[in-house]
């Protein structure tokens, strides 16, 4: 089985780029190639070498010639997807393949052998402070036919975030913090961070969402706990969600607060957000009792007026309109005020109950 275009880069850069707890890659289940570290990040200077190696093991059953090549990252498409730019491409700012010098374009590795692969970077003195990206492929078909879409096999990547000291924008901001309803049925809201990385640096921000009730109580989860990367002058949806027991009722604010690196510390950037929690099938089946009670007790009293109105009259039957004319209340006037009343009545037992 062998990886799709496609799928490739989503597999390189959700399991290998911006993720600093991953430290290895495989091709797919029970394939050829493992490349080791899965991600580089590291600070340079202008006008400095960095020297890095790669780790490549052939995991399939027999010798295999590998090519080896390079390419520039040049933005993030939503879910995280890198987008590699192609040869001739416009130049974002960020590039960096052109620092990287490889030994070789090919190299054979023998079944279930491993081969260790310098890496060069040169750094030239007048490269522009902030975050550069390129990723090292290994593959088994060459640079230009994968381009093509001619050849099909397996291809993975490590990826370098090389941070150039100068003068660094670290700025940022969440542009909004949503959910997709305003009002929920229970204690389970999903939310969608827009986090916008207006600067020229990888940021990685991460913080508390704290939750509070119209009663004052409080619950946190935390946000972007694996460090998913925002890529600079782009944006990123980070999403998650707030699960919690017990009933909820009535308004709830949401508050997040994210913390990144910046160049002179941690920066903090936050936003609110507000929602409502009815549970609609308990507010339904209580009301519901509550009403058939009425009712009941309405049909009761109605009909003990009746008898008494009859027995005051020596057995006579009254009529109605004559009835309602005599009480100066008519039953619809009668009928909405207990209504309103038994409503703003379970209300208040609802709100006890729950606070």
């Amino acid at each position: 089985m062998f990886f799709s275009h496609k799928n490739l880069f989503v597999a390189t850069f959700i399991l290998l780029a911006f993720v600093n707890v991953i430290s290895t890659a495989r091709a797919q289940e029970g394939s050829g190639i493992t490349i080791i570290p899965a991600s580089i990040e590291k600070p340079a200077d202008p006008g400095t070498t960095l020297n890095e190696t790669l780790k490549v093991t052939n995991e399939s059953q027999e010798e295999r010639e590998y090519y080896i090549y390079k390419r520039d990252i040049k933005g993030v498409e939503e879910g995280g997807v890198p987008v590699f730019a192609e040869e001739g491409a416009e130049k974002t700012g960020y590039e960096m393949s052109e620092w990287i010098a490889l030994p070789s374009d090919k190299i054979k590795i023998g079944a279930q052998q491993s081969v260790e692969i310098p890496v060069v970077l040169n750094i030239p003195q007048e490269a522009t402070p902030g975050s550069h990206f390129a990723g090292v492929f290994v593959s088994l078909e060459p640079p230009r036919l994968r381009e093509m879409g001619a050849g099909v096999g397996y291809e993975i990547a490590s990826v370098f975030s090389i941070r150039i000291s100068g003068d660094i924008d670290d700025s940022a901001r969440i542009r909004s913090l949503s959910t997709d309803k305003l009002v929920y049925s229970s204690k389970k809201v999903e939310f969608v961070a827009r986090v916008e990385n207006q600067g020229n640096i990888l940021i990685r921000p991460r913080g508390p969402l704290t939750i509070t009730s119209m009663f004052g109580k409080k619950e946190v989860v935390t946000v972007n706990d694996n460090l998913a990367g925002v890529f600079p002058k782009s944006a990123r949806d980070l999403k998650f969600t707030w699960e919690s027991e017990g009933t909820g009722f009535g308004k709830y604010e949401a508050v997040l607060a994210l913390v990144y690196d910046g160049e002179d510390g941690q920066r903090t950037i936050d936003a609110t957000h507000t929602f409502w929690v009815f549970p609609t099938k308990i507010l339904l089946s209580v009301l519901g009792g509550f009403l058939l009670i009425f009712m009941l007790g309405y049909a009761l009293t109605k009909y003990y007026i009746r008898q008494a109105v009859m027995r005051a009259s020596g057995g006579k039957r009254v009529v109605s309109q004559r009835y309602r004319k005599q009480v100066g209340v008519s039953r619809f006037a009668f009928v909405f005020v207990s209504v309103m009343t038994v409503i703003v009545i379970f209300l208040i037992i609802m709100l006890i109950l729950i606070a």
